[in-house]
């Protein structure tokens, strides 16, 4: 499966190449560079002892967060925000025979709205800019790509689609259309910090307690993808005025550390809201179009266990997908629902299915869920088009238009990064 995973990694280049719009120029200094850089990070993360401490380490930081998340929360819920008597409360969510289901709900905003907070202290401190630039000036020297696009690349390590353009906000008027795109494809390459700790939690409530380490290797593996794949999708033919860096700084707008701690919390509540929104209206969306898909059966006379639903007809879409990365066949009709879920819902539903034994059941637990969780680690649905075009869009006005025209193969570019990534991951789990 290893060799398939490498197999996968080529061919899934290639359907790049066929989406680029100069095909005959294919940036192969930017694309080799990318993917040296990209194993070095799988090596180095998957496979040495340093790797295996940094893996204990967000095991732990995780678990610190979702204790003091619940600290927070017992405050305002008292005993019902007690992760001990909920029990696999995450790993239940839609589950409408368990009484604890709703109850997620206050686990879920509880840790957003701490990661928000935290992140919102460390950005007015300065912190997080200096890792960001410190990432940035890494991959402008390896793959030569701009200042600009290099770091807003490595801010989507830790932040979502529409806050990491705000770090070079003094660019965007006068970035060219190939780093537009690039911006575009790093934004659908990664989670947003605010959500990693629930999907990690996701992750542990199902047994896989290494998750948090691994969604942290898919966020920083997929920089340097995002960047390559930015530029066969759309190689650069124009001069970038940050080809030499880019050196302006955008100040926090939050005047103290009691400010930024306040706004973060706004924000995680704001997230927390959308997210609990998402999960409520696509169960029901899927739900309603599974209700749709089988009465035509029903009146055909097909057996209720043998009825077709939504998430079996994306299961055999993209299960080519899932073995292309390395997946044992037996598992890859399981992980092609999660793939298209992902696609055509968004991550949080990839996830939710992902870590719920009784939607998904996985014959090779480790690698299969692994590798999967590397190929949804990102924001690329068709959902994240129209957050793009609207967040972006009212940042630089301007460049509205190449935003919308770049829609669809940005989320395509940030498809193929998750699923490069899933079979870098394959060579080594």
């Amino acid at each position: 499966m290893n060799l398939m995973s490498l197999v996968g990694l080529v061919l899934f280049l290639t359907i790049a190449w066929g989406l680029s719009l100069k095909r005959d120029k294919f940036p192969w200094r930017i694309v080799l560079s990318g993917l040296g850089l990209q194993l070095a990070l799988a090596l180095f993360m998957l496979k040495t002892t340093v790797g295996e401490n940094i893996f204990s380490f967000a095991k732990t930081a995780v678990q610190k967060l979702l204790d003091a998340a619940e600290a927070g929360t017992s405050l305002v819920f008292g005993p019902m925000a007690n992760r001990g008597e909920m029990g696999e409360a995450f790993g239940k969510i839609g589950d409408s025979t368990d009484d604890t289901g709703a109850l997620v709900a206050i686990i879920i905003g509880g840790t957003i709205i701490l990661v928000a907070t935290v992140s919102s202290l460390l950005y007015h401190l300065g912190i997080l800019q200096r890792i960001v630039r410190g990432m940035a000036w890494v991959m402008r020297r390896i793959l030569g790509t701009s200042g600009s696009e290099s770091l807003c690349s490595a801010a989507n390590v830790f932040m979502g689609q529409t806050e990491a353009p705000l770090v070079i906000k003094p660019y965007l008027k006068g970035m060219t259309r190939s780093e537009i795109m690039t911006m575009m494809v790093a934004g659908m390459s990664t989670i947003a910090g605010g959500v990693f700790a629930v999907y990690a939690s996701f992750g542990k409530s199902a047994g896989y307690d290494n998750m948090a380490g691994h969604l942290l290797t898919a966020s920083v593996m997929a920089a340097p993808v995002a960047l390559l794949m930015g530029k066969i999708l759309l190689p650069e033919t124009e001069t970038s005025p940050t080809s030499d860096g880019a050196t302006a700084e955008v100040k926090p707008e939050t005047s103290n550390i009691l400010d930024a701690l306040c706004q973060g919390a706004g924000d995680g509540m704001k997230l927390t809201i959308n997210v609990l929104a998402m999960l409520i209206a696509f169960t029901a969306a899927v739900a309603l179009l599974n209700i749709l898909i089988a009465q035509p059966q029903q009146w055909a006379g097909v057996a209720t266990d043998s009825t077709v639903t939504f998430q079996n007809i994306l299961g055999w879409l993209n299960a080519p997908f899932a073995y292309l990365m390395g997946i044992p066949w037996e598992d890859c009709i399981a992980v092609g629902q999660v793939l298209g879920e992902r696609i055509v819902l968004n991550e949080f539903m990839g996830f939710k299915a992902l870590t719920n034994p009784e939607v998904t059941t996985l014959v090779d637990k480790q690698r299969s869920f692994y590798i999967t969780t590397y190929a949804i680690c990102g924001f690329a649905n068709f959902a994240s088009i129209a957050i793009q075009i609207g967040g972006i869009g009212s940042l630089a006005p301007e460049r509205r238009k190449d935003l919308a025209k770049f829609g669809l193969r940005a989320m395509a570019g940030g498809i193929l990064v998750s699923y490069i990534n899933a079979c870098i991951a394959g060579l080594f789990i």
